[in-house]
């Protein structure tokens, strides 16, 4: 059997994702703007954390046991924004310092650290665009104020082979685990 290289280094990311009707809807919104703007389709999520795996690091692991210690989230939604960086197009702001405790946990489970600066959102469209396009669309899709439980967190890799986060439509979210109440 051949010793696999602990210096070897992958990029991981965790996601919250919604709970169900949250989960749909925002499939449905993602998907039908996908489909009118020529862009890449993926899962409705907050980015909690993004890092890099070693051959060391268990991220099926670390996922039971954060969610293991997580209650499904209830989160107010911010504004609707929108900037220039690609998988900022158009987005849901939220903030909450329950997010904040998520990204500790995936930081520090991880052998090496990463200074992944926590700006919590859930994108809604991946497409380089003009910013009178981007706001209108922000206008058009407004969040503010709803209430939407999460309830399920996911480790995320990009395609196999691939070494970032390029191609969109082959990330691997498939390794997910439900937020539980605690059992004390």
């Amino acid at each position: 059997m051949r010793k696999v290289d602990s210096q070897k280094v992958c990029p991981i990311a965790f996601w919250l994702i919604p709970a169900q009707p949250h989960l749909e809807a925002f499939r449905a919104l993602i998907f039908a703007l996908a489909r009118e703007y020529d862009a890449p389709v993926f899962e409705p999520h907050i980015t909690l954390h993004v890092g890099v795996r070693t051959a060391d690091d268990d991220s099926a692991k670390l996922l039971r046991r954060v969610a293991a210690a997580s209650d499904p989230i209830t989160l107010v939604a911010g504004n609707t924004s929108h900037n220039d960086a690609l998988f900022k197009t158009l987005f849901v702001e939220f903030d909450d310092s329950r997010l904040r405790a998520l990204h500790g946990q995936f930081q520090a489970g991880l052998q090496r650290f990463s200074e992944y600066a926590l700006a919590p959102h859930l994108s809604l469209l991946y497409k380089a665009m003009p910013a009178e396009s981007r706001a209108t669309l922000a206008d058009r899709h407004v969040y503010a104020g709803q209430r939407i439980v999460f309830d399920e967190v996911a480790a995320v890799r990009p395609a196999p082979g691939q070494p970032d986060w390029s191609d969109i439509q082959m990330w691997d979210s498939s390794q997910r685990q439900s937020l539980r109440s605690r059992q004390d």
